[in-house]
């Protein structure tokens, strides 16, 4: 059985290599995708990631902390998806340094946590519901 903490940290791997392209190569078509994996990834990790961590881990400042930069990275998602040419460049390199953020926040400070406190069990259910929704959602 997947471990959810390894899989939400293979998905931030996967943005990451989005963003990457697009910089690289300013692939249009990579907007979308990038943009695609980012509701998925909210539809599909977000709920189950954050509930096992608010019964599992007490920080409320740092849960606080993820609610709103991950409210954040939702706003600059419509955003993105309103605009074209150099405005949406601008634009998509803010939703990056958002999203980069936010990952390296759950990465360095969640995701060790949860880990700690998690049993291998919740940790395998964790991964078994990530892994249902991306069913449901697709890749």
């Amino acid at each position: 059985m997947a471990n959810g903490i390894d899989l939400v940290r293979a998905e931030h791997e996967r943005v990451r290599e989005l963003f990457g392209r697009f910089n690289a190569t300013l692939d249009w078509s990579l907007v979308g995708q990038t943009l695609g994996a980012l509701r998925a990834r909210d539809d599909v990790e977000h709920a189950p990631l954050y509930a096992l961590a608010a019964r599992l881990v007490d920080d409320p400042a740092l849960m606080d902390r993820l609610a709103a930069a991950h409210s954040a990275v939702k706003k600059q998602i419509e955003v993105v998806a309103a605009l074209e040419g150099t405005r949406l460049v601008d634009a998509f390199q803010t939703l990056q340094a958002f999203v980069g953020d936010h990952a390296r926040v759950e990465e360095t400070k969640l995701l060790p946590r949860l880990a700690e406190h998690a049993t291998a069990e919740q940790l395998e259910g964790l991964g078994a519901q990530i892994l249902e929704g991306k069913q449901r959602v697709g890749p």
